[in-house]
């Protein structure tokens, strides 16, 4: 082995050891973001177990408790509360249907004598409907009448609180995916159901939620980065900040898609420099897809990094010059869409990367040659700041770009898949016009990353964040794959359409 490939073999060992730590380092940060939860974090936010039953399981202590209890009395008097706000705690409403589930004990519990029941209530949704979920839940005596036995209940999404993952589902998909605000669905609310969720429960609920959905976002950042072939692209986000009142800050989603593995991933930072993609993409090789915006430059410029440009980038500018430069600017568009419709029929014929690539030498690669010579033709005659003059400069500066595209039959002609998956953030921007934090806006950016890949697996998003918050609070860390969609869908969905129809 040569001194090159000595090197080369030792810097492989270098990025896979950088990519296992870095797999232990987010394993061991969710992990304590977990613990700070349980110890310091609101009560809706803890998961460590507090049922008054861990008091009567057969400890002997129930009864000593019970006298301790039965020592001093206190009474008083306080004034109903019959709005149904804050966490929804109150009564369980009266108007709404009612499902039960009976929860027995399970295996061979010894039963002794029934002794009463304890009832928990949750807000469902399922089918368009909201309902109220019940969970009866009978008490019996042990046989020497020292302790009681009963279920335990199923782990849920927020511990105490009356928000059920089929509601807490219905929630975000109709923010993100259907764009209605919070306050907008709260009056949607009391408007059909006359149920009065404060518009801060439903937001605590949001962020409960995305506690779940984080290690799944993290298990996608990886393999996003583990993948060869990359496309990014970033779109702005109004966030309000303390420190600007009256006013938002400008922060960015970065949107990484990897084609071949059908993921999809937003982070957020605050602002558009270069800071971003370099952290994101410091572990990354392979080819990245970009259009011409200079913050990915560092990335770009790295021997292990390769740059594929976008052609549709191209297109606009071209498009943009059709009003001052028509026949030039009509000439250049023909052309590109000639290159589209050969790389549409290749897609629908099904063709794979060689097949694909094979056809782009035959019917693209001519073309682009010609055109190329028409392009340093065109910018030695036409105004360079005019817009023909913009969309000649801005294709001879790409134009290294687009080797990658003849030569690897995986690259895209165009990066125009990772933008259709930035228009839903377009779309909330007219709606709920801005995220509350940043730390709201990087939830969104969990959520947005969960929905676009679920959607791009054939996965009905609402069914699968409802499966999430059902199952994610009683899973291992080492469950977290399986719940990534492509791993997901043929595990789990049909259990999980199974479980909404029922209800």
């Amino acid at each position: 082995m040569n001194a090159a490939d000595a090197a080369r073999a030792s810097r492989e060992e270098l990025i896979a050891e950088n990519n296992r730590l870095e797999d232990a380092l987010a394993e061991q940060r969710y992990r304590l973001t977990w613990l700070e939860r349980q110890l310091f974090g609101q009560k809706s936010e803890r998961f460590v177990p507090a049922d008054d039953q861990q008091t009567t399981l057969a400890l002997g202590v129930e009864s000593a408790l019970a006298a301790a209890e039965s020592t001093q009395r206190i009474t008083y008097e306080r004034k109903a509360v019959s709005k149904q706000a804050g966490h929804s705690r109150g009564a369980m409403p009266s108007h709404l249907p009612v499902k039960d589930v009976r929860l027995e004990p399970e295996g061979d519990a010894v039963r002794g004598q029934f002794i009463g029941e304890e009832i928990t209530w949750e807000y469902q949704y399922a089918r368009g409907s909201l309902y109220v979920r019940r969970y009866i839940r009978p008490k019996y005596s042990t046989p020497d009448g020292t302790g009681v036995t009963i279920a335990s209940l199923p782990a849920r999404p927020i511990d105490k609180g009356n928000a059920g993952a089929g509601l807490l589902a219905h929630i975000i998909t109709q923010k993100y995916l259907y764009h209605m605000p919070l306050d907008r669905q709260r009056r949607q609310f009391w408007a059909e159901y006359q149920v009065d969720f404060a518009e801060s429960t439903l937001t605590d609920w949001v962020r409960e939620s995305c506690f779940w959905f984080e290690p799944v976002y993290v298990e996608l950042v990886r393999q996003v980065r583990a993948s060869s072939y990359i496309q990014a692209d970033e779109t702005p986000i109004p966030v309000l900040v303390g420190d600007k009142r009256g006013k938002t800050h400008r922060g960015y989603f970065w949107v990484y898609h990897a084609p071949e593995q059908k993921l999809t991933v937003f982070s957020y930072a605050k602002s558009r420099s270069r800071d971003s993609p370099n952290d994101f993409l410091k572990t990354f090789t392979g080819t990245l897809q970009v259009d011409g915006y200079t913050g990915y430059n560092d990335v770009l410029g790295r021997a292990d990094v390769v740059w594929a440009a976008c052609m549709a980038h191209v297109r606009r500018k071209f498009d943009e010059a059709l009003l001052s430069n028509r026949q030039q600017a009509a000439y250049a568009l023909e052309v590109l869409k000639d290159w589209f419709a050969v790389e549409a029929e290749s897609r629908e014929a099904g063709l794979d990367p060689e097949q694909r690539r094979a056809v782009r030498a035959a019917q693209i690669a001519p073309s682009m040659e010609e055109f190329h010579g028409w392009l340093k033709q065109q910018a030695l005659s036409v105004l360079p700041k005019s817009p023909l003059g913009n969309a000649v400069a801005y294709a001879l500066n790409q134009w290294k770009g687009f080797d990658a595209f003849l030569t690897d039959g995986r690259i895209e002609l165009s990066n125009n898949r990772v933008e259709n998956h930035i228009r839903p953030v377009a779309l909330g921007r007219k709606n709920y016009l801005f995220a509350g934090s940043h730390d709201a806006a990087q939830r969104s950016a969990i959520i947005y990353s969960l929905s676009a890949t679920a959607q791009m697996t054939g996965i009905d998003p609402h069914i699968y964040f409802t499966h999430l918050l059902e199952r994610l609070p009683a899973a291992n860390h080492s469950d977290v794959p399986d719940f990534v969609p492509a791993r997901w869908k043929p595990r789990y969905l049909d259990d999980a359409i199974k479980r909404q129809e029922q209800g």
